[in-house]
């Protein structure tokens, strides 16, 4: 039965080329419903979108198929006759049909009684992938061969080979030869050596069979197939084909980014559908996006949590979990995200807990209040008392009694020292000295979208935020009360260049630059002498708050130089109990100096600017002994 099928099948092909140019093919062509081929004059291919961090470096690529379109003189002749050799070597001899090909094919199968052996030209494989289906039919290999006919009066050979040649699947989520390029060897086409481009080749028959990631020998022995069918059409000379069949197939490495930038990707991704009128653009349009990522800083901030993560199992041994982590660093003077990590791995859990988990901040959000009564005109030696406090909701008659860490009390202090020991009695007295209206107002400014509540609980950070948004309000501190929203991407281009879209850095004075140099000044003391001091040792000028809710459920600091700022939140997903004294201190802290450490040196050791105005007040407190051990609320 398959020989006979076979059989009229090559005589049906054999008789097209006449039949096509009388009314009875018109007929036939309208009863097969063949498409028009003069739609490929139209034809765009869904392209990849590729991600580039702040060194140029492609780390990510956004696609519904991965492709490179390139045009053929980006194809150099070995990469198009390593294609040729293994899949239509009488590429430039037919007409779009191999007659000599069916005849051959069709002999073998005769003699090994079954289809072992196929006879599609290069033509007819694209307009099966442009117009058809894969199913296999009579039908199908009919409107195949009709279809390439018509391609090949319309199109020029060169033609439909670049086609093809951007088109055909290779493996590994890679279409056409550019992705496949990337993807086996992180190269451009024009780059690749012969034995390179026969590997390419090989991956025809059979992309996932034949992946040199999967099965390396199995490709090998392919690729050899396609050099010697390279040698055997003239294509390359002896020596060459003896060179390339002794050279073993060298792939580049793995891209391992993809994991280590999963949360950063889709940040990018929900970034570019604010830029794009379509979301199915970021992934067909073949965009270049320049993003403010830094690989370097991103492995270390990995290798950090790995740390704490490891530190916080030395401490709860019996513990069978261990916490999420986020991590954030944001360039001061730009606004640029350099590292965005919303939690220890994106393959396990791509939640991205840095701009999607509202959490309780605790004494991270103290500086707000800070802020709030320093633009009001309080100077950071304003007097505040330190005892316990009680205080009667008026509506419920509920009494509260806010507590400091470790139930310990201080008296009468400055709000200097109030910040640097992380007081939440004082604290409390603060804001209800300036009034909760003025802090809520204040958060606001500095762009937090929570629904803050007019209580006075908001001393202790009761209220939830999102981290990224409270690292930029800490940025903004840092860069002397101006605000700039973070920045993830900035520039986009199209495929042939065209600028899309390029950043503009807009920047909004939140607050008074003396207010917020004083603020940092007192934050400075938080790492000197307070509840940061562990990093005091660090050798640069540095200021910071720690954060813990009051159950141990979420573990933060939040510190900076006058380049660069980190976010470290440690926590459960469900608000797991951490464990008792996991503060900022103890869990987010180390993490934080981890990271700093090796990230600071990218930038200059400079201490924060003091302006011309400011009425910076130093005060000499002795602080107790056991005032120098952590005390965060």
């Amino acid at each position: 039965m398959l020989v006979k099928t076979s059989v009229k099948l090559a005589i049906f092909l054999l008789v097209i080329p006449s039949l096509l140019g009388v009314s009875f093919g018109y007929s036939l062509v309208n009863y097969l419903e063949i498409p028009d081929v003069k739609q490929l004059e139209t034809y765009k291919p869904k392209s990849a979108t590729r991600l580039y961090s702040d060194d140029g470096t492609l780390f990510a690529e956004l696609f519904v198929e991965k492709r490179i379109p390139i045009p053929l003189t980006e194809i150099p002749v070995h990469v198009r006759n390593a294609f040729i050799a293994i899949e239509d070597v009488r590429f430039y001899k037919h007409f779009g049909v191999d007659i000599r090909g069916i005849a051959r094919a069709l002999y073998r199968n005769i003699i090994r009684k079954g289809i072992s052996e196929g006879a599609s030209t290069i033509t007819q494989q694209l307009a099966r992938n442009l117009f058809l289906t894969s199913k296999k039919s009579i039908k199908r290999k009919i409107e195949e061969a009709i279809l390439a006919i018509q391609i090949e009066r319309t199109y020029s050979k060169d033609e439909i080979l670049n086609m093809y040649l951007n088109l055909i699947y290779l493996g590994e989520g890679a279409h056409g030869v550019e992705a496949a390029s990337y993807t086996y060897f992180h190269k451009k086409t024009k780059e690749l050596t012969v034995e390179e481009a026969a590997t390419l080749a090989a991956l025809t028959k059979s992309p996932s069979r034949l992946s040199p990631f999967k099965n390396q020998q199995r490709t090998l022995e392919r690729r050899n197939l396609v050099i010697k069918k390279m040698y055997e059409a003239g294509f390359i000379d002896r020596n060459t084909y003896t060179n390339a069949l002794k050279t073993p197939i060298v792939l580049a490495p793995l891209r391992t980014y993809e994991k280590k930038t999963g949360y950063f990707t889709e940040y990018v991704k929900q970034v570019l559908e604010e830029h794009l009128e379509g979301s199915q653009e970021i992934y067909t349009k073949g965009l270049n996006i320049k993003t403010t990522i830094n690989l370097e800083m991103t492995k270390y901030a990995y290798e950090a949590i790995e740390k704490g993560i490891q530190a916080y199992k030395s401490r709860h041994p019996s513990s069978t979990t261990t916490p999420e982590v986020a991590l954030i660093a944001i360039e001061v003077k730009t606004g640029d995200i350099k590292v965005l990590i919303g939690g220890k791995d994106f393959s396990l859990s791509p939640f991205n807990r840095a701009v999607q988990a509202k959490r309780q901040p605790g004494s991270a959000f103290k500086p707000i209040i800070y802020l709030a009564a320093l633009e009001m005109g309080l100077s950071p030696n304003y007097t505040l008392l330190d005892a316990p406090i009680t205080i009667v909701n008026p509506y419920t008659k509920v009494p509260w009694s806010p507590k400091n860490y470790r139930n310990e009390y201080y008296g009468t202090v400055t709000m200097r020292k109030a910040l640097e020991l992380s007081l939440n009695t004082a604290t409390v007295r603060l804001l209800e000295k300036i009034g909760v209206e003025k802090a809520i107002e204040m958060a606001k400014r500095l762009h937090l979208t929570s629904k803050f509540e007019p209580n006075l609980s908001l001393a202790l950070g009761t209220t939830e935020v999102l981290p990224i948004e409270l690292a930029a309000a800490y940025a903004t501190f840092a860069r002397g009360g101006v605000y700039i929203h973070p920045v993830s991407i900035k520039n986009i281009t199209s495929n042939e260049g065209e600028e899309i879209f390029n950043e503009v850095y807009e920047t909004e004075r939140v607050v008074s630059e003396e207010a917020a140099y004083n603020l940092v000044d007192i934050m400075k003391g938080v790492i000197k002498s307070g509840t940061a001091k562990g990093a005091s040792k660090m050798p640069y000028s540095l200021a910071g708050k720690t954060g813990t809710t009051d159950d141990f459920k979420d573990a933060w600091f939040v510190g900076f130089s006058p380049h660069l700022l980190c976010l470290v939140w440690v926590g459960y997903d469900k608000g797991t109990y951490l464990g008792n004294k996991e503060s900022g201190a103890t869990a987010a802290l180390p993490i934080w100096m981890e990271f700093m450490s090796r990230a600071l040196p990218f930038y200059p050791n400079e201490d924060f600017n003091m302006p011309d105005n400011s009425t910076k007040i130093k005060e000499n407190i002795k602080i107790k002994e056991r005032g120098d051990r952590d005390n965060d609320g």
